[in-house]
Protein backbone atom coordinates (compact mmCIF):
# COMPACT_ATOMS: atom_id res chain seq x y z
CA UNK A 1 0.00 0.00 0.00
CA UNK A 2 2.74 2.11 1.11
CA UNK A 3 4.83 1.77 -2.63
CA UNK A 4 1.66 2.27 -4.45
CA UNK A 5 1.01 5.38 -2.57
CA UNK A 6 4.73 6.53 -3.39
CA UNK A 7 4.51 5.28 -6.95
CA UNK A 8 1.25 7.62 -6.93
CA UNK A 9 2.97 10.54 -5.67
CA UNK A 10 5.98 10.47 -8.03
CA UNK A 11 3.58 9.92 -11.15
CA UNK A 12 1.88 13.40 -9.48
CA UNK A 13 5.00 15.02 -9.43
CA UNK A 14 6.33 13.98 -13.24
CA UNK A 15 2.81 15.37 -14.18
CA UNK A 16 3.02 18.87 -12.44
CA UNK A 17 6.66 19.31 -13.97
CA UNK A 18 5.46 18.22 -17.07
CA UNK A 19 2.92 20.69 -16.80
CA UNK A 20 4.95 23.56 -15.67
CA UNK A 21 7.33 22.53 -18.74
CA UNK A 22 4.09 23.33 -21.19
CA UNK A 23 3.13 25.90 -19.90
CA UNK A 24 6.15 27.71 -19.87
CA UNK A 25 6.81 26.76 -22.95
CA UNK A 26 3.54 27.56 -24.29
CA UNK A 27 4.24 30.86 -22.47
CA UNK A 28 8.03 31.26 -24.88
CA UNK A 29 6.31 30.40 -27.99
CA UNK A 30 3.65 33.15 -27.36
CA UNK A 31 6.07 36.07 -26.49
CA UNK A 32 7.97 34.96 -29.72
CA UNK A 33 4.96 34.79 -31.81
CA UNK A 34 4.30 38.79 -30.02
CA UNK A 35 7.93 40.06 -31.15
CA UNK A 36 8.66 38.52 -34.45
CA UNK A 37 8.66 40.64 -37.15
CA UNK A 38 8.01 43.75 -34.99
CA UNK A 39 9.77 46.90 -33.77
CA UNK A 40 10.78 48.29 -30.60
CA UNK A 41 11.32 52.25 -29.49
CA UNK A 42 14.48 52.45 -27.30
CA UNK A 43 14.09 55.97 -25.64
CA UNK A 44 17.09 57.99 -24.65
CA UNK A 45 16.34 60.59 -22.30
CA UNK A 46 19.23 62.48 -24.05
CA UNK A 47 20.32 63.77 -27.29
CA UNK A 48 22.59 61.90 -29.45
CA UNK A 49 26.26 61.54 -27.99
CA UNK A 50 26.88 60.90 -24.44
CA UNK A 51 26.64 58.46 -22.34
CA UNK A 52 23.39 57.62 -22.20
CA UNK A 53 22.73 57.66 -25.78
CA UNK A 54 25.68 55.61 -25.85
CA UNK A 55 24.40 52.64 -23.38
CA UNK A 56 21.18 52.55 -25.06
CA UNK A 57 22.53 52.61 -28.49
CA UNK A 58 24.79 49.03 -27.59
CA UNK A 59 21.51 47.85 -25.33
CA UNK A 60 19.38 48.15 -28.81
CA UNK A 61 22.02 46.40 -30.59
CA UNK A 62 22.44 43.33 -28.25
CA UNK A 63 19.40 42.82 -26.46
CA UNK A 64 17.56 41.80 -29.59
CA UNK A 65 19.42 38.66 -29.50
CA UNK A 66 17.49 37.81 -26.10
CA UNK A 67 14.74 38.32 -26.71
CA UNK A 68 11.97 36.08 -28.09
CA UNK A 69 10.95 36.76 -32.07
CA UNK A 70 14.15 38.68 -32.17
CA UNK A 71 12.81 41.88 -32.67
CA UNK A 72 14.26 45.03 -34.20
CA UNK A 73 15.47 47.64 -31.94
CA UNK A 74 15.53 51.43 -33.10
CA UNK A 75 16.80 54.21 -30.63
CA UNK A 76 14.81 57.11 -30.46
CA UNK A 77 16.31 60.57 -29.07
CA UNK A 78 13.77 62.14 -26.56
CA UNK A 79 15.75 65.03 -24.27
CA UNK A 80 14.16 67.44 -22.06
CA UNK A 81 13.70 68.29 -18.58
CA UNK A 82 17.02 65.73 -17.64
CA UNK A 83 14.30 62.66 -18.53
CA UNK A 84 11.02 63.97 -17.50
CA UNK A 85 9.92 64.77 -21.17
CA UNK A 86 11.09 61.18 -22.16
CA UNK A 87 9.27 59.13 -18.78
CA UNK A 88 6.07 61.41 -18.71
CA UNK A 89 5.58 59.77 -22.40
CA UNK A 90 6.53 56.64 -21.54
CA UNK A 91 3.44 56.43 -18.66
CA UNK A 92 0.84 58.58 -20.52
CA UNK A 93 1.15 57.89 -24.00
CA UNK A 94 3.68 55.25 -25.33
CA UNK A 95 1.94 51.87 -26.17
CA UNK A 96 1.67 49.65 -22.90
CA UNK A 97 2.49 46.25 -25.19
CA UNK A 98 6.19 45.96 -24.39
CA UNK A 99 7.08 47.52 -27.51
CA UNK A 100 8.51 50.81 -25.76
CA UNK A 101 11.22 50.72 -24.05
CA UNK A 102 13.50 53.63 -22.15
CA UNK A 103 16.36 55.09 -20.84
CA UNK A 104 16.05 57.50 -18.62
CA UNK A 105 18.00 59.83 -15.87
CA UNK A 106 18.79 58.43 -13.14
CA UNK A 107 17.18 61.25 -10.81
CA UNK A 108 13.84 59.74 -12.49
CA UNK A 109 13.14 57.95 -9.02
CA UNK A 110 13.64 61.09 -6.71
CA UNK A 111 11.52 63.52 -9.58
CA UNK A 112 8.14 63.61 -7.33
CA UNK A 113 10.35 64.56 -4.44
CA UNK A 114 12.23 67.49 -6.47
CA UNK A 115 10.20 68.67 -8.74
CA UNK A 116 6.74 67.41 -8.50
CA UNK A 117 5.36 69.93 -10.70
CA UNK A 118 7.04 68.51 -13.62
CA UNK A 119 5.85 64.73 -12.85
CA UNK A 120 3.47 62.99 -14.39
CA UNK A 121 3.99 59.68 -13.35
CA UNK A 122 4.05 57.32 -10.37
CA UNK A 123 7.63 55.77 -10.06
CA UNK A 124 6.13 52.78 -8.34
CA UNK A 125 4.12 51.91 -11.34
CA UNK A 126 6.48 52.39 -13.80
CA UNK A 127 7.77 48.97 -15.19
CA UNK A 128 11.64 48.82 -13.88
CA UNK A 129 13.62 46.62 -16.13
CA UNK A 130 17.05 47.36 -14.61
CA UNK A 131 20.34 49.22 -14.73
CA UNK A 132 23.17 48.91 -16.32
CA UNK A 133 26.05 50.19 -14.32
CA UNK A 134 26.84 52.08 -11.32
CA UNK A 135 28.39 55.55 -11.65
CA UNK A 136 29.74 58.65 -9.76
CA UNK A 137 29.32 62.03 -10.05
CA UNK A 138 31.84 64.38 -10.20
CA UNK A 139 32.32 68.29 -10.17
CA UNK A 140 35.27 69.94 -12.30
CA UNK A 141 36.05 73.52 -13.48
CA UNK A 142 37.94 74.81 -16.30
CA UNK A 143 41.52 74.73 -15.83
CA UNK A 144 41.93 78.55 -16.17
CA UNK A 145 38.62 78.62 -13.82
CA UNK A 146 39.26 81.58 -10.53
CA UNK A 147 39.18 78.52 -8.15
CA UNK A 148 41.23 75.24 -7.66
CA UNK A 149 39.63 73.37 -4.74
CA UNK A 150 36.34 72.96 -2.94
CA UNK A 151 36.80 75.03 -0.52
CA UNK A 152 38.03 77.79 -3.26
CA UNK A 153 34.36 78.12 -3.98
CA UNK A 154 33.80 79.05 -0.43
CA UNK A 155 35.04 82.47 -1.21
CA UNK A 156 35.29 83.38 -4.53
CA UNK A 157 32.56 82.70 -7.24
CA UNK A 158 32.08 79.95 -10.01
CA UNK A 159 30.02 80.06 -13.01
CA UNK A 160 28.83 76.62 -13.48
CA UNK A 161 26.66 75.28 -15.84
CA UNK A 162 24.05 72.76 -16.04
CA UNK A 163 20.94 71.43 -18.90
CA UNK A 164 18.05 72.40 -16.21
CA UNK A 165 16.95 73.54 -13.13
CA UNK A 166 16.01 69.41 -12.35
CA UNK A 167 19.87 67.86 -13.31
CA UNK A 168 21.83 66.80 -10.93
CA UNK A 169 24.32 69.46 -11.45
CA UNK A 170 21.66 71.82 -10.38
CA UNK A 171 20.73 70.12 -7.04
CA UNK A 172 23.62 69.20 -6.03
CA UNK A 173 25.10 73.24 -6.72
CA UNK A 174 22.21 74.24 -4.65
CA UNK A 175 22.62 71.76 -1.43
CA UNK A 176 26.22 72.76 -1.85
CA UNK A 177 25.59 76.53 -1.16
CA UNK A 178 22.91 76.06 1.33
CA UNK A 179 24.82 73.54 3.60
CA UNK A 180 28.43 74.48 3.06
CA UNK A 181 28.82 77.96 1.91
CA UNK A 182 30.03 78.03 -1.63
CA UNK A 183 28.94 80.41 -4.12
CA UNK A 184 27.92 78.32 -7.24
CA UNK A 185 26.05 80.80 -9.38
CA UNK A 186 24.52 77.79 -11.68
CA UNK A 187 23.70 78.60 -15.65
CA UNK A 188 20.79 76.20 -16.77
CA UNK A 189 19.06 76.12 -20.46
CA UNK A 190 21.46 73.84 -22.04
CA UNK A 191 19.86 71.01 -23.82
CA UNK A 192 22.17 67.82 -21.81
CA UNK A 193 25.69 67.27 -20.46
CA UNK A 194 27.08 67.28 -24.03
CA UNK A 195 26.48 71.25 -24.96
CA UNK A 196 27.11 71.80 -21.27
CA UNK A 197 30.51 70.99 -22.11
CA UNK A 198 30.88 72.66 -25.08
CA UNK A 199 29.71 76.29 -23.23
CA UNK A 200 32.73 75.35 -21.20
CA UNK A 201 35.29 74.91 -23.83
CA UNK A 202 33.91 78.53 -25.23
CA UNK A 203 34.03 80.33 -21.60
CA UNK A 204 30.32 80.40 -21.72
CA UNK A 205 30.51 78.88 -17.75
CA UNK A 206 33.49 77.75 -16.00
CA UNK A 207 32.82 74.16 -14.98
CA UNK A 208 29.88 72.01 -13.94
CA UNK A 209 28.96 70.27 -10.08
CA UNK A 210 27.80 66.86 -11.23
CA UNK A 211 28.65 65.05 -14.32
CA UNK A 212 29.05 61.70 -14.36
CA UNK A 213 32.69 60.32 -13.88
CA UNK A 214 31.64 57.50 -16.80
CA UNK A 215 30.75 60.23 -18.84
CA UNK A 216 33.63 62.76 -18.58
CA UNK A 217 36.19 59.77 -18.77
CA UNK A 218 34.77 58.36 -22.52
CA UNK A 219 33.78 61.37 -24.12
CA UNK A 220 36.30 64.13 -22.91
CA UNK A 221 39.27 61.56 -22.32
CA UNK A 222 41.84 64.42 -23.41
CA UNK A 223 40.26 67.05 -20.96
CA UNK A 224 41.60 64.30 -17.78
CA UNK A 225 44.98 63.81 -20.04
CA UNK A 226 46.12 67.12 -20.62
CA UNK A 227 44.44 68.67 -17.32
CA UNK A 228 42.06 70.75 -18.94
CA UNK A 229 39.30 70.44 -15.65
CA UNK A 230 40.35 70.44 -12.45
CA UNK A 231 38.07 68.02 -10.25
CA UNK A 232 36.89 69.45 -7.21
CA UNK A 233 34.92 67.33 -5.54
CA UNK A 234 33.21 63.47 -5.91
CA UNK A 235 29.50 63.66 -5.37
CA UNK A 236 29.43 59.91 -4.01
CA UNK A 237 30.08 57.23 -1.10
CA UNK A 238 33.63 56.41 -1.81
CA UNK A 239 36.38 57.83 -3.65
CA UNK A 240 37.14 56.32 -6.78
CA UNK A 241 40.61 54.95 -6.86
CA UNK A 242 41.53 57.12 -9.80
CA UNK A 243 41.23 60.44 -7.50
CA UNK A 244 42.16 59.93 -4.07
CA UNK A 245 43.37 63.09 -3.48
CA UNK A 246 39.32 64.91 -4.62
CA UNK A 247 37.16 65.03 -1.58
CA UNK A 248 33.61 63.50 -0.98
CA UNK A 249 30.99 65.81 -0.66
CA UNK A 250 29.58 63.27 1.87
CA UNK A 251 32.47 63.98 4.34
CA UNK A 252 31.72 67.54 3.84
CA UNK A 253 28.28 66.79 6.14
CA UNK A 254 28.69 68.97 9.50
CA UNK A 255 24.62 67.12 11.09
CA UNK A 256 22.52 63.92 10.47
CA UNK A 257 20.11 66.19 8.58
CA UNK A 258 23.15 67.37 5.98
CA UNK A 259 24.27 63.31 5.73
CA UNK A 260 20.57 62.54 4.90
CA UNK A 261 19.63 64.99 2.35
CA UNK A 262 23.16 63.75 0.68
CA UNK A 263 22.86 60.58 0.81
CA UNK A 264 18.77 60.37 -0.97
CA UNK A 265 20.15 62.40 -3.50
CA UNK A 266 23.13 60.24 -4.63
CA UNK A 267 21.38 57.20 -4.58
CA UNK A 268 20.95 56.98 -7.86
CA UNK A 269 24.86 56.76 -8.48
CA UNK A 270 23.50 52.89 -7.38
CA UNK A 271 21.46 52.52 -10.42
CA UNK A 272 23.27 55.07 -12.82
CA UNK A 273 21.69 53.72 -16.14
CA UNK A 274 18.35 52.60 -15.84
CA UNK A 275 15.46 51.64 -18.01
CA UNK A 276 12.05 51.07 -17.93
CA UNK A 277 8.99 50.49 -19.38
CA UNK A 278 5.28 52.16 -19.25
CA UNK A 279 3.26 50.53 -16.26
CA UNK A 280 0.37 48.26 -17.25
CA UNK A 281 2.50 45.62 -18.78
CA UNK A 282 0.95 42.08 -19.32
CA UNK A 283 3.17 40.37 -16.71
CA UNK A 284 4.36 37.70 -19.11
CA UNK A 285 5.89 40.92 -21.10
CA UNK A 286 7.37 42.59 -18.28
CA UNK A 287 8.77 38.97 -17.22
CA UNK A 288 10.43 38.80 -21.01
CA UNK A 289 11.78 42.19 -21.19
CA UNK A 290 13.43 41.91 -17.17
CA UNK A 291 14.96 38.57 -18.59
CA UNK A 292 16.08 39.04 -21.57
CA UNK A 293 17.71 42.79 -20.44
CA UNK A 294 19.46 40.71 -17.69
CA UNK A 295 20.80 38.22 -19.78
CA UNK A 296 22.53 41.28 -22.07
CA UNK A 297 24.23 41.91 -18.87
CA UNK A 298 25.74 38.90 -19.12
CA UNK A 299 26.34 38.95 -22.64
CA UNK A 300 30.17 38.80 -23.57
CA UNK A 301 29.69 40.58 -26.68
CA UNK A 302 27.29 43.13 -24.86
CA UNK A 303 30.46 43.73 -22.04
CA UNK A 304 32.94 43.87 -24.54
CA UNK A 305 31.17 46.59 -26.73
CA UNK A 306 30.52 48.17 -24.00
CA UNK A 307 34.22 48.11 -22.61
CA UNK A 308 35.20 49.13 -26.23
CA UNK A 309 33.75 52.84 -25.31
CA UNK A 310 35.90 52.74 -22.51
CA UNK A 311 32.49 52.01 -20.17
CA UNK A 312 31.87 49.28 -18.19
CA UNK A 313 28.96 46.96 -16.93
CA UNK A 314 29.23 47.91 -12.96
CA UNK A 315 27.21 45.94 -10.56
CA UNK A 316 24.06 45.96 -12.85
CA UNK A 317 20.74 45.87 -11.08
CA UNK A 318 18.22 43.37 -12.51
CA UNK A 319 14.34 44.51 -12.68
CA UNK A 320 13.21 43.64 -9.51
CA UNK A 321 15.90 44.88 -7.74
CA UNK A 322 15.59 48.05 -9.20
CA UNK A 323 11.95 48.09 -8.47
CA UNK A 324 12.79 47.34 -4.91
CA UNK A 325 15.49 50.26 -4.86
CA UNK A 326 12.66 52.79 -6.39
CA UNK A 327 9.99 51.61 -4.07
CA UNK A 328 12.54 52.63 -0.56
CA UNK A 329 13.43 55.53 -2.13
CA UNK A 330 9.50 56.39 -2.63
CA UNK A 331 9.55 55.77 1.05
CA UNK A 332 11.80 58.23 2.34
CA UNK A 333 11.16 60.23 5.68
CA UNK A 334 8.85 63.14 4.70
CA UNK A 335 11.34 65.32 7.04
CA UNK A 336 14.07 64.12 4.38
CA UNK A 337 12.03 65.06 0.99
CA UNK A 338 10.54 68.07 2.37
CA UNK A 339 13.69 69.96 3.41
CA UNK A 340 15.19 69.29 -0.18
CA UNK A 341 11.95 69.98 -1.76
CA UNK A 342 11.94 73.96 -0.10
CA UNK A 343 15.37 74.34 -0.89
CA UNK A 344 14.59 73.68 -4.39
CA UNK A 345 11.34 75.61 -4.46
CA UNK A 346 13.11 78.46 -3.33
CA UNK A 347 15.63 78.65 -6.18
CA UNK A 348 13.20 78.27 -8.18
CA UNK A 349 11.40 81.10 -6.36
CA UNK A 350 8.17 79.81 -5.96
Amino acid sequence: MLQGSVCTHRASMLCGAALLLFAANAAAADEADFYKGKQIRLIASTGPGGVYDTFSRLLGQHMAAHLPGRPNIVVQNVPGASGLKATNYLYNDAPRDGTVIAGVHNGIPNAPFEVPQGVHFDVNKLSWLGSISEDPFVGYVWHNAPIKTFDDAKTTQVVMGSSSANSMGTKMAIISNAFFGTKLKTVTGYEDSSTVKLALEKGEIQGTFANSWGDLKTQQPDWIRDKKVRIIIQDGFHKDPELPDVPLIIDQAKTEADRQALEFMMARQDFARPYVAPPGLPPERLETLRRAFEATMRDPKFIAAVKAQRLEVANPMTGEQLAKRVQQLAATPASVTQRLTKLFDDYMGK
